[in-house]
């Protein structure tokens, strides 16, 4: 065994869960294309490595065995699936998500839940701004356009976390099962009357609209979308609400915030760096369909693999030797947080606007807004990645 397989075989989950970034920059410098066998996968960490294989569906499919995701989510979804069956999938989501729909109704549904959650907030002078409004705005406002407004934050934020646990179990802790399968079979049992109500009374929603461009019986056509709308309440709840709570750190413990409240359209900019700099979604999945060559080492047959977005995002071939670091002035290119080629998340657009509602609202309404230096912010998580908790203070 060489130094380097010695050191991916040493590596813990716990370690990745605490900090990731460091074991990613070893990887990237001595082995970009490494089993890690904690988890069972390849980790592939350099840019070129990740785009090539997330594009290349021939050799690498999106099912990997076993699926951690698939056994979550209680079948086939969007993320599992190559080529037509996943074109389909997508044409049903696409139609709510377009980037000009996205634009029109989005501030209708985010700007209020912002003031309602600001108002609350606003005359305290403290808060820990990830239970209090930036996982509130996100799984709200989702819950909204999904059709689900019926239900309360805390529920959704539960959902969220109990569906984490299943989706990132590659290690096959069996506690973690207990949570995740508990968390899916109450979600079956909740949202059945709303596919039944949707379905015989349509409406504007993703719901209602993924139920009309499925086929079948109603049986059958929730069959082919529950997996994927699980997806979308884990994926989709975390992403914004995350990163925009990754994106404020950034902002403020590089002191960067002055620039962004003396000009707010710099906002734009600010989400963008956030997505990079700590990706919310930190890991796209691929199984090897023949033994392929990539970063120079041949993968075998039938293994899983972790394309690390993540780590690609801090590629300094690509970022330059302060990717580590958050800049709200970098030069602007394109990141790897959505992920590449087909399975480029399809909620993009929405994610994006939704953060920069929240964080220009929250901006202009907490003046001398600060981390609270008795209680730093800290981060935890290498799939799904944000500040566990983040307590700040302001002028109230």
């Amino acid at each position: 065994m060489t130094t380097i397989e010695a050191y991916a075989a040493s590596v813990t989950v716990e370690e990745l869960d605490r900090d990731p970034y460091p074991v990613y920059a070893r990887l990237r410098a001595d082995a970009p294309v490494c089993l890690v066998p904690a988890v069972g996968l390849w980790f592939v960490t350099r840019w070129a490595d990740v785009e090539a294989a997330a594009t290349q569906p021939e050799v690498f499919c999106s099912r990997v065995d076993p699926s951690p995701l698939e056994r979550t989510m209680g079948g086939e979804s969007i993320l599992l699936l190559d080529g037509e069956p996943q074109k389909r999938l997508r044409a049903m989501l696409d139609p709510s998500l377009r980037p000009r729909v996205v634009e029109a109704t989005t501030p209708e549904l985010i700007e209020p839940l912002a003031r309602e959650l600001l108002d609350a907030l606003e005359g305290r002078g403290e808060a820990e701004l990830m239970s209090e409004y930036f996982e509130p705005i996100s799984v709200l406002g989702l819950g909204r356009v999904l059709g689900l407004g019926h239900l309360d934050g805390d529920t959704l934020r539960r959902w969220f976390h109990g569906l984490a646990e299943g989706a990132t179990n590659f290690e096959d802790d069996p506690a973690k099962w207990k949570v995740a399968d508990a968390t899916a079979t109450e979600i079956d049992v909740e949202l059945a009357p709303v596919f039944e109500r949707l379905h015989a009374d349509p409406d504007e929603s993703t719901i209602a609209t993924m139920l009309a461009l499925a086929e079948g019986t109603l049986e059958e056509r929730v069959a082919t979308i529950l997996p994927t709308l699980k997806v979308i309440l884990l994926g989709g709840m975390q992403e914004p609400g995350h990163a925009a709570g990754s994106t404020l750190v950034g902002l403020l413990e590089s002191r960067q915030v002055r620039a962004l409240l003396d000009d707010l359209t710099l906002v734009r900019d600010a989400v963008e760096e956030g997505l990079r700099w700590i990706s919310p979604i930190g890991t796209q999945t691929r199984r090897a369909l023949v033994d392929a060559e990539l970063g120079g080492v041949t993968v075998p047959v039938g293994a899983n693999l972790g394309l690390l977005v993540s780590s690609a995002n801090r590629d300094e071939d690509v970022w330059g030797p302060t990717a580590d670091e958050f800049n709200l002035f970098r030069p602007r290119r394109n990141h790897a947080a959505f992920g590449f080629g087909s399975h480029f998340c399809s909620g993009h657009h929405f994610s994006r606007v939704q953060m920069r509602i929240a964080l220009r609202a929250l901006l202009e309404r907490l003046p001398g807004l600060r981390l609270d230096p008795e209680r730093p912010p800290e981060f935890s998580g290498w799939e799904f990645r944000a500040p566990r908790h983040l307590h700040v203070r302001w002028d109230a």
